[in-house]
């Protein structure tokens, strides 16, 4: 949809941009399949997308060595930007790193949590916000305790007992959706009232959210961050939600929809940077330039030599099944 839009006013140095679709079924094999293919048999110039942060990391080996720009749609990623190497750029939400960092800070700071306990997910994804997590709380002298819980749980039993024995001031998420959800049905069935302190990937619709959870007794003191400059449906996202409509109506947008329009922003601000002669080096150099606010995420957007996660901001919201009330601060 930005690209068209792009294209409608002109285009870029009086090119207009042609995008390519294949799905990479977010699996790190049928996406290396489908670069190949778009790199080798559409000729693409760069790579723009990415959804699931394991097909996104597979992919940074390939491009390093074929030289090829790739920038991430709206998956973290955090193993491919992080350290930074040339080719990839992505962060637009934010990394993992970023979204534990801003739910511990908010814990510690604004909950003034003396004891966490942190829940997040068996895997690479969870791993990367859990050890920032615990980076904040050593800044802040919190104490910090956390389980790494499998993504297909389907029983949150003996975790909820782990966390009633450590007794904590606040509990901090940052699992999927499904697991978050058998979380808070567990601490209220146990009747644990603490503060819970979510990361965005768990309630990326809290309308849906709180259809599976089914007691709103269990939101009385939930919180969730988010990468965006409002809620999900809020007037500051009203217009890129009109874009999507445009381009794709009758289709409901997902929670992360916005995020993929600050993705298109960037690479647009590079190829306008990298001026009429363009090359995927120049295009790099450019893109290492960037910065600018989106108006569509909590904060900017900035990259650079040495920085390859585009968003480091988050805004905090209690949410208690039927409103919102935005939390002072940026995370």
């Amino acid at each position: 949809a930005y690209y068209e839009e792009v294209n409608k006013n002109g285009g870029i140095h009086g090119r207009k941009i042609r995008v390519v679709v294949e799905d990479d079924k977010c699996d790190p094999n049928e996406t290396n399949a489908v670069a190949r293919k778009l790199v080798g048999g559409s000729n693409v110039f760069m790579l723009n997308g990415g959804s699931c942060t394991a097909a996104i990391v597979s992919l940074q080996e390939y491009v390093t060595r074929e030289k090829i720009p790739y920038v991430v749609l709206n998956g973290s990623g955090d193993g491919a930007i992080v350290p930074p190497t040339r080719y990839v750029f992505g962060g637009f939400p934010g990394t993992q790193r970023t979204i534990g960092a801003a739910i511990t800070q908010f814990a510690a700071g604004h909950l003034e949590a003396k004891k966490i306990y942190y829940l997040s997910s068996d895997d690479d994804y969870g791993r990367s916000n859990a050890g920032a997590a615990r980076s904040i709380a050593e800044r802040e002298n919190v104490t910090f305790e956390n389980a790494f819980v499998p993504p297909n749980v389907n029983d949150m039993t003996s975790i909820v007992l782990a966390v009633r024995q450590s007794d904590p001031d606040v509990i901090v998420s940052a699992l999927y959706p499904a697991p978050t959800v058998l979380l808070v049905r567990k601490l209220a069935e146990f009747g644990i009232d603490k503060p819970i302190v979510q990361g965005i990937q768990g309630v990326p619709v809290p309308e849906t959210f709180v259809r599976n959870v089914d007691n709103t007794d269990a939101l009385s003191n939930f919180f969730y961050s988010s990468p965006l400059n409002d809620l999900v449906d809020g007037p500051k996202q009203q217009p890129w939600l009109d874009l999507f409509e445009q381009y794709n109506p009758g289709k409901k947008p997902s929670g992360f929809m916005a995020y993929g329009f600050p993705s298109a922003m960037a690479v647009v601000k590079g190829l306008e940077g990298a001026g009429r002669e363009l090359t995927r080096e120049g295009f790099i150099d450019a893109l290492e330039q960037v910065s600018f606010e989106s108006e569509v995420m909590a904060g900017p957007i900035v990259f650079g030599p040495d920085r390859r996660d585009g968003l480091r901001d988050q805004v905090i919201y209690k949410f208690d099944g039927n409103t919102h009330e935005l939390m002072p601060g940026i995370y």
